[in-house]
Formats: C-alpha cells, structure tokens, sequence
C-alpha cells in the first residue's frame, strides 16, 4: 500500500471513530458501584448439586456403538454387483 493510501484510511477509521456515541453512564453509577468480592473456589464449587450424571456421555456412547455397528455391515456388504465385479476383473486381466 502506498503511504498517501494508508494516511487516507487511517484519517477515515479516526473519523469514523470519533462519531461514535460516548456510553452514558448515569450520574456516575460506575465510579461508585462496588468491587467485587473475591469468592474462594471452595464455595463456588459448594453450589455444584452432588450428582452431575454422565454428561450425556452415555447417549454419545449408544450413538457411537450404533455407528460401528453400521460400519461393520457396510464393511461387509457387497456394493458392487457379480456382473459388474467380473467385468472389473476382466479389465485388470486385460492390462
């Protein structure tokens, strides 16, 4: 890029950013909110409810024995017919 380009797209973001709005904040509620408090880790996982279940893994585990189960029958079925499987071979013999 060329310096005249980029001071030209610089001017034009400095531009663009000085139109934006300023947040309001209402009679300085932020500057006198309070900070926050600093919570041990212990009590945060105190809350936690004592059995969390398996996550769903056991849906995902069910779904992925039904996907390998699929796969095994595909593996073994045939996806092409006698004829065209003699046809084929016939082909490679020619070679």
């Amino acid at each position: 890029m060329t310096r005249p380009l980029k001071t030209c797209l610089f001017l034009g973001f400095g531009v663009l950013v000085a139109c934006s709005d300023i947040p309001d904040f209402a009679d300085g509620a932020a500057a006198n909110a309070p900070y926050p408090q600093i919570v041990s880790m212990n009590d945060i996982l105190g809350q936690l409810p004592a059995d969390q279940g398996d996550y769903g893994t056991g849906s995902l585990a069910s779904r992925a024995a039904a996907l390998r189960a699929r796969a095994g029958r595909l593996r073994r079925a045939s996806v092409i017919d006698g004829q065209t499987r003699g046809r084929m071979q016939a082909a490679l013999a020619r070679r």
